[in-house]
């Protein structure tokens, strides 16, 4: 309706998505009420797509632009509406090539146009929400689901007595073969029994793997049930791959990429390494190339191998797996979305990209297998982000006539953003995440900037990041400004350049960016 009263007015509107994916879905729903007013441009287009699509939108073709993050820089003269969707997301920001905030450079793209901007979530940032607070957002809620649905009933699962259960079915199966072992030595009408009892597990060897995709029998249940149903499961992991990495079990070593300093994920379908990070790939080699040995095994999981699992699980299950493996080919994300919604896969397994503004009527069980990744990453916004994924993630559940389940697998039951998450509370959440962030000196209550030196010599990147720390330390106003590091990035190599950064926290802006002015000056 918006978008309608700025065309009547003779203006454009700009609509801002996280995903390519979601991108596609929104534009149906905007081209069955515009029709050809509606352009869409992301990165996935060829040079001649996109220069058409800057060249409809730049002559008034398309009046309506739709597309992820750089959609923002779209020519539209005079625009009467912006609206972000999804505005918490973090594919909104950009950190390589230009780094800029899409979500941002929409709110002040609002204000010199002088037009609306709606900035859409379930889940809104700390920022946003902290803006409503202080008066410069206004804030609408929407209190009840479209045709007044139920949200999702959601479980949480404690995988830390689903891995008690699996210790005590494994001692007591060690128990039983210990048993029968010793009944099969014993004599049998005066002869000896030299019989052995295959399939029985030994006094050493567990049941699965330690690193076995762990599924708890609850979720396995539900699994089967809602297919025998007819219902659709979505079931969300945000790793991808088959292992985590190949290590030998002879002399420890890991495959690790050259060019950066992690290690290289195992894909099964073409037996092949990958790095993550800047691309590399090669055949998983069947002897370790430190020893030479014949000791090389997968761990860890990602959504490939828990694809395996459950057709394991459930072999007549329709079994589709949507992450960036699967769908960066041309077409094959909405081929996979198509098929998901004529009802022709029961079982989508993904990461993240499914879990955003999808609505399929048929999906009525979620499953989440590891609910703490996200949670244990070296990152101040780690628990929002595990808050918003799980509520994105439940919402995908019970938007049909059918009421939803979801259920949370998680060694964290009682965290605060995952229990908040079971009951979809967000004021219940962002009040502990706001008491956490203002006692520590986090954004929203204060501002970061990240100093960040990369090159190719390890010592002098390392040099230069001391100097910027020293310079800083002597700008900074000690009583309102807080200086981290130096240290190693996170991930200290990627595209074999060596990265070290330094932290600046402050309280007023202005002074933030005059010490980092004068601390490029002195070190420059």
């Amino acid at each position: 309706r918006l978008a309608a009263e700025a065309l009547a007015a003779e203006r454009r509107v700009l609509v801002l998505v996280p995903e390519i994916a979601l991108a596609d879905q929104v534009v149906r729903a905007f081209r069955a009420r515009f029709g050809p007013l509606v352009g869409i441009a992301h990165s996935a287009q060829n040079v001649g797509e996109r220069w058409a699509s800057w060249m409809a939108a730049l002559s008034g073709d398309s009046r309506i632009m739709i597309g992820p993050r750089s959609v923002v820089f779209a020519p539209l003269p005079d625009p009467g509406l912006i609206v972000v969707d999804e505005e918490h997301d973090s594919a909104y920001k950009s950190d390589e090539g230009i780094r800029y905030n899409a979500r941002d450079l929409a709110v002040a793209l609002g204000r010199f146009a002088h037009c609306p901007l709606v900035l859409g979530s379930a889940t809104p940032s700390a920022e946003s929400y902290v803006n409503t607070r202080r008066g410069r957002y206004r804030i609408l809620r929407l209190a009840h689901r479209v045709g007044a649905r139920e949200l999702a009933e959601v479980e949480i699962i404690d995988l830390r007595e689903h891995l008690r259960a699996e210790k005590a079915r494994a001692e007591q199966l060690r128990i039983e073969a210990r048993d029968n072992d010793a009944r099969a030595a014993r004599p049998l009408n005066g002869k000896p029994v030299q019989a052995q009892m295959k399939g029985l597990v030994a006094e050493d060897q567990p049941t699965s793997p330690p690193d076995a995709v762990p599924l708890s029998a609850p979720l396995i249940d539900a699994l089967r049930a809602n297919l025998a149903s007819g219902g659709q499961s979505v079931v969300f992991l945000n790793r991808r791959g088959y292992h985590n990495f190949l290590q030998c079990h002879l002399c420890g070593n890991v495959i690790a990429c050259t060019n950066c300093s992690v290690s290289m994920t195992f894909h099964l379908r073409d037996r092949s390494l990958r790095c993550h990070y800047c691309g590399e790939s090669a055949q998983a080699p069947d002897k370790c190339p430190e020893c030479d040995g014949f000791g090389l095994a997968g761990q860890g999981f990602g959504t490939e191998r828990l694809v395996h699992t459950i057709a394991e699980l459930m072999p007549d299950a329709r079994i589709e797996r949507m992450d960036s493996d699967t769908s960066g080919r041309r077409g094959a994300r909405a081929a996979i979305l198509a098929n998901l919604a004529r009802g022709e896969i029961d079982i989508l397994v993904g990461t993240q990209m499914i879990a955003k503004g999808f609505d399929f009527p048929g999906v009525t069980l979620v499953g989440v297998v590891m609910a703490d990744l996200a949670l244990n990453l070296p990152d101040f916004r780690s628990a929002e982000r595990t808050f918003q994924l799980l509520t994105q993630v439940a919402g995908r559940a019970g938007r049909g006539d059918r009421p939803g389940r979801v259920l949370i697998q998680t060694y964290a039951p009682f965290h605060y953003s995952i229990r908040a998450a079971r009951d979809q509370d967000y004021a219940r959440f962002i009040r502990r995440e706001l008491e956490l962030r203002r006692e520590l000196m986090y954004p929203p209550f204060a501002r970061m900037a990240l100093v960040r030196i990369e090159g190719s010599d390890s010592a002098r990147v390392s040099a230069i990041a001391t100097r910027v720390a020293a310079a800083l330390g002597r700008l900074a106003k000690p009583a309102s400004m807080r200086i981290l590091g130096p240290a190693p990035a996170p991930i200290e190599r990627i595209k074999r350049r060596y990265r070290w950064q330094v932290v600046l926290k402050a309280e007023e802006l202005n002074e933030m960016r005059a010490a980092l002015s004068a601390m490029r000056a002195e070190t420059a």
